[in-house]
């Protein structure tokens, strides 16, 4: 059985051995979306009450499954839990939220006038030992979460992923060491439908007991002939009956106070059984006797676990554009045109991408898709779109390893498989789901990388509350540099303190960074080197105690006019992009822009500044890569919160076109002054002008409030920006570096330098560069060092 090889070998041999961008709700492209056989995602119950309430079908990691024709009734699986949340007819989900209108604080529940069959109250969807006990923590510190958050323990049951076939969905999970596979269906049988539940047990296993329904506040369950009912005394017309096909030899029902479970004996590996949910009046429960007679045999689920039919055959094929340099330009923008309108009216906001090793490119988008983009070459003539999965929780990161696809969701890494090699996934693994979720709406899982040894990185921003001050309960995991060992078995907090860091990077000799938006002890956004154990800068989400009083310099901060939001960051590892091999990249989501840096270390203390290239993206950039293939740096984005790119989704192309490169390169703060170099030589007579550089600094005050002001480094209590006195310009005899003397400097949080420069061949260089100085070094070592 591919499925479980595939899943579950590992795992048996383990246990063996900011302000959300309102979006346009006159075009209710959320609800217009085929979004596939199932979504993933946190849900509300019924009443519209989430998590934190432990009651109802509400599921802080739960995959909607459609059941029936075109979604005419739903399945509610929790992946944490390994229960199943609910199950309604009447239709699907109510699309509310961040991700879909655009809402600040409510999560998917079930369709307006859904019929509930049935619900479970958050818990362990099996028993270990007998008992239904969470084991889970409560997680500990100010402000966090009362309730249990994460997954149960792996001894006690463990999600494994799912296989889609056609309009089929099988999940499969353990309990302890048995391994089991369910499938849910809606089945109609003299018009009686039956919401079902289809196991398949595939190793062995101990007792255990699994939680079938928990019965509604007021609702009196009992079984008689092996059938079990809930009855609502205030209204005959919503009797509920429950009844198990194939049963094994000593299974038995229980009704423990409101919790409706069947108790099932030592398990043998080779069980098949189903459970049928009916709903009716009270006077028709013979009509539910003759349907379940009547329901289909028990299947075998292996049959929809090898890889079934493609159901996204129809590609999107679009025509790239070609950047026009102007005059000398070294780099241009190609558009590698998005299907903003396809078949599937899928909501293309890109997200995250990586690179296969044959150049084509998997695109994931917050909706929750992943495509692929084959025939990206020099001309970009054609470019094919194939829609490769869907149905994942808000996506925000992507990365291709060893030709596989890892997508980040707010659930877990999710390891994508084509068992039938027809271009799209059928397998949707589990790689890990140890970071926990709340039902917070900001809290998204943002970036995926890797490192030399093959690690995984990300980061988790913090349940920021509507209107982007303070935080909902928290859980262990808010605020956190999250770390997962290569094979995917362990999960870590690598750094601690991050708000919403909308991107980060990992460099090819495995330089964490990170960058963070304005907001609750972010004063501006910055740029962050991480270190293993660090605290970044959010006090509220440091996870430690006492509460921490300071933070590791930052590399650098950024005024608002240059990054007010951030992206992730790129090493150019690429030798076919001009002259930047080895440095670091820095993407503005807010600004749509790229940003060079020049990184420096005095004394041991990082600092650094940054530039602007001279261009604009089409949307808010917050994820880069190189190209295997050209060498060519690749940009996709969204428009999903405030920024200043204009559409939805864009994927483009910054393209060395081989002219001399005239920017900054370098930059060195010293007792006496600030070298800046540049990677060709410059014009003598306006690099040699001190009327053509003015300097300014200024603090920001590190603070629980929202952003910071300007405070000048003259009055540490005064509002405002001090100007910096250049005594004199010297440019260097080979015109490829300046020196502006500034005697007397000393560490500042930023620092604007304005330019009015032009290369050797009369092109304008950025006019900006901003930076922080955490050290100031000696002028003599840097004299020395040229």
């Amino acid at each position: 059985m591919k499925l479980l090889h595939q899943i579950t070998a590992a795992v048996l041999t383990v246990l063996t051995a900011d302000s959300v961008h309102a979006q346009d709700k006159k075009s209710k492209q959320w609800e217009a979306m085929d979004y596939g056989p199932f979504l993933s995602g946190t849900f509300n119950n019924a009443e519209g009450k989430n998590t934190l309430e432990a009651k109802g079908s509400a599921t802080n990691k739960g995959v909607a499954i459609k059941v029936g024709k075109e979604g005419e009734a739903t399945m509610l699986f929790d992946t944490e839990l390994l229960r199943m949340s609910g199950g309604w007819t009447n239709g699907w989900l109510n699309l509310k939220g961040v991700v879909f209108d655009g809402g600040h604080g409510p999560n998917p529940s079930p369709v307006k006038d859904a019929n509930i069959f049935f619900q479970t109250n958050p818990g362990p969807g099996w028993s270990k030992a007998g008992s239904f006990a969470d084991p889970r923590a409560i997680p500990k510190g100010p402000g966090a979460a009362k309730v249990p958050l994460g997954p149960l323990p792996g001894d006690w049951a463990k999600y494994k992923g799912l296989s889609v076939h056609g309009d089929k969905v099988v999940v499969v999970y353990s309990v302890g060491s048995a391994m089991v596979a369910e499938m849910p269906s809606l089945e109609t049988e003299a018009d009686q439908k039956l919401l079902t539940r289809t196991f398949n047990v595939f190793a062995k296993g101990a007792a255990a007991n699994l939680l079938v329904a928990d019965a509604a506040e007021g609702a009196t369950a009992k079984e008689e002939k092996n059938i079990v009912t809930i009855a609502d005394p205030k209204n005959a017309d919503a009797l509920v009956a429950i009844a198990v096909i194939g049963a094994p030899m000593g299974a038995k029902w229980e009704i423990a106070g409101s919790r409706v479970q069947m108790n099932l004996p030592n398990l043998q590996g080779n069980e098949a059984f189903k459970v049928v949910y009916w709903k009716g009046a009270a006077a028709d429960l013979g009509k539910f006797m003759s349907a379940a007679r009547a329901a289909t045999k028990v299947e075998r689920l292996e049959q929809y676990t090898k890889g079934g039919p493609a159901q996204w055959t129809e590609t999107v094929t679009t025509k790239g554009e070609l950047g026009k340099p102007a005059g000398n330009a070294s780099y241009v923008v190609d558009n590698l045109n998005v299907p903003l309108e396809n078949p599937y009216k899928s909501w293309m906001r890109t997200t995250g991408f990586d690179f296969f090793k044959d150049g084509r490119a998997a695109i994931s988008t917050w909706s929750g898709d992943v495509w692929i983009v084959s025939g990206i070459d020099e001309k970009l003539e054609k470019l094919t779109w194939k829609r490769y999965a869907t149905g994942l929780f808000q996506p925000l990161g992507l990365k291709v390893v060893d030709d596989k696809v890892y997508v980040l969701g707010r659930d877990q890494i999710t390891r994508l498989h084509d068992l039938n090699a027809d271009s799209e996934a059928d397998v949707y693994e589990n790689f890990n789901n140890d970071v926990q979720v709340t039902p917070g709406f900001h809290e998204f899982a943002l970036d995926l990388h890797t490192d030399p040894e093959g690690n995984f990185y990300f980061a988790k921003g913090g349940p920021v509350n509507p209107g982007g001050s303070g935080w909902g309960p928290l859980s262990e995991h808010n605020g956190c540099v999250i770390k997962v060992s290569k094979d995917g078995s362990k999960l870590e907090v690598f750094a601690t303190g991050v708000r919403a860091p909308n991107g980060m990077g990992v460099g090819p000799k495995g330089e964490v960074t990170v960058g963070d938006n304005q907001g609750t002890w972010v004063p501006a956004c910055y740029l962050h080197r991480v270190k293993q154990g660090d605290f970044v800068s959010v006090v509220d989400l440091s996870h430690k105690d006492p509460l921490p009083t300071s933070h590791p310099p930052h590399l650098m901060f950024f005024p608002m006019s240059v990054d007010n939001s951030g992206g992730a960051q790129v090493w150019v590892t690429s030798e076919k992009w001009g002259p930047f091999k080895d440095r670091l990249l820095h993407l503005s989501y807010g600004q749509a822009s790229l940003l060079g840096t020049m990184l420096e270390t005095v004394n041991g203390v990082e600092q650094g500044g940054a530039f602007r290239f001279p261009f604009k993206f089409d949307t808010g950039v917050c994820r880069a890569r190189f190209s295997p293939l050209d060498g060519q740096l690749y940009l996709t984005g969204l428009r999903g919160w405030q920024t200043s790119g204009a559409k939805d989704g864009a994927f483009q192309r910054v393209r060395y076109t081989g002219s001399k490169v005239y920017l900054p390169n370098e930059m060195r703060v010293t007792d006496k002054g600030i070298h800046i170099g540049f990677t060709n030589p410059v014009e003598a007579a306006s690099a040699s002008d001190a009327g053509n550089y003015a300097i300014q600094q200024w603090n920001y005050q590190w603070t629980k409030s929202y952003g910071s002001p300007d405070f000048k480094v003259s009055d540490e209590k005064a509002k405002g920006r001090d100007p910096v006195e250049i005594k004199s310009v010297k440019l260097s005899a080979d015109r490829k570096s300046v020196f502006l003397e500034v005697p007397g400097l000393k560490p500042v949080n930023q620092m604007e330098i304005k330019m009015k420069i032009k290369g050797e061949d009369g092109s304008a260089l950025p006019d900006t560069i901003t930076n922080t100085i955490n050290a100031v070094g000696s002028d003599a070592k840097v004299a020395a060092a040229q």
